[in-house]
Formats: C-alpha cells, sequence, structure tokens
C-alpha cells in the first residue's frame, strides 16, 4: 500500500500548478490505456478504499472498449495540463439512441477548476451530434462531487441499489439525462 501510495503523490506532484498551462482535451491514443486502468485502480483505492475487484472491473472493460469500440458513435477523452494526464471521460454506445457515461475521473490536483465541466460538455456534446437521446451513467453515492456534476447537468437518479462491493458497503446509482 505504502509503495502504491507513493506513485500516486509522485504522479499528483508532476503537475505543477504554479505553472500550469492551459488543460488541452483530446482523444485517446492506445498509450493512454494504461493510464486509464491504472488511475483508477490507485485513485479508488487511496481515495475510497476500493479493493482490487474495482481495478479488475475498469481493467475488463476498458480493454474491451479499446479492441472493440465504434469510433464513430464511441470516445474516450483524455485532458491534460503540461503534458501530463489530468483526466478522463468515455461515452459507449448501449444501443442507436442510448449512450453510458464511463471512466470518468479528474487528477485531485486538477479539481475544482472546472476540468470536470469540460469533459461533461464535451461528451454531452458528442452525444447530441450522433443523434443519441438519452445518456446513462452508473455511480456510488460516496461520489459526492461527481454526483453534483451529474446533477448539475440535468442527470437525475433513476435508480439506486446497496451492494458489498470493491471492499465498501456502497449504494450504486444510475443517473440518467434525456437529450
Amino acid at each position: 500500500m505504502e509503495m502504491k501510495k507513493n506513485s500516486v503523490i509522485q504522479e499528483a506532484k508532476s503537475t505543477s500548478l504554479d505553472n500550469l498551462k492551459p488543460v488541452t482535451i483530446r482523444t485517446f491514443q492506445s498509450e493512454d490505456i494504461e493510464f486509464i486502468i491504472r488511475r483508477h485502480r490507485n485513485l479508488y483505492e487511496i481515495e475510497y478504499g476500493f479493493t482490487s475487484e474495482f481495478g479488475d472491473y475498469v481493467e475488463e472493460y476498458v480493454l474491451k472498449f479499446n479492441e472493440y469500440h465504434d469510433e464513430t458513435r464511441e470516445k474516450i477523452w483524455i485532458a491534460e495540463a503540461n503534458g501530463t494526464a489530468a483526466g478522463v471521460i468515455a461515452i459507449v454506445k448501449v444501443d442507436n439512441s442510448t449512450a453510458q457515461l464511463r471512466w470518468f475521473l479528474i487528477e485531485s490536483k486538477m479539481r475544482h477548476r472546472g476540468l470536470g465541466h469540460m469533459l461533461m460538455k464535451r461528451a454531452i456534446d458528442f452525444c447530441k451530434e450522433n443523434n443519441y437521446k438519452h445518456i446513462l451513467l452508473w455511480t456510488v453515492d460516496v461520489l459526492e462531487a461527481a454526483r453534483h456534476l451529474y446533477k448539475s447537468y440535468g442527470f437525475t437518479l433513476v435508480e439506486s441499489n446497496e451492494h458489498n462491493i470493491w471492499g465498501k458497503h456502497l449504494t450504486e446509482e444510475r443517473w440518467d439525462l434525456s437529450l
């Protein structure tokens, strides 16, 4: 645990807020897959105490996405600051009219700077451009800042279930947005 914690701290320090250049958002490249998986594993373990089961779950579906995604209807965006990945968001096709928002993550040093709004807007605009009528997402109740952001974009809580999952007792939530 200590070794993982040190690598997370080192990674977070690599983005100096004092010399921060404008954040850029780009579509993902294959080498970003490792970042998405690693950061979900590390960040959720350290900040929320999730077990490796969560990282395994993310890894399984990110790898499937990388291999099989429909480039015209599905995307992952990477936010970069000073050449370092600082956040991620994805849209995955559920069916011709429904998309799922997935793998939304902002590095802790980059939070409260509008990056979540930038990524959310990019994802929703993409859904509108691709004639999706509905976006859904799954989250857990302990992700309060993310839940606040979803609500601010018009997502509504439509389902919740309590589970013992990822080493915690959590309330899993489905949020939906009609476009």
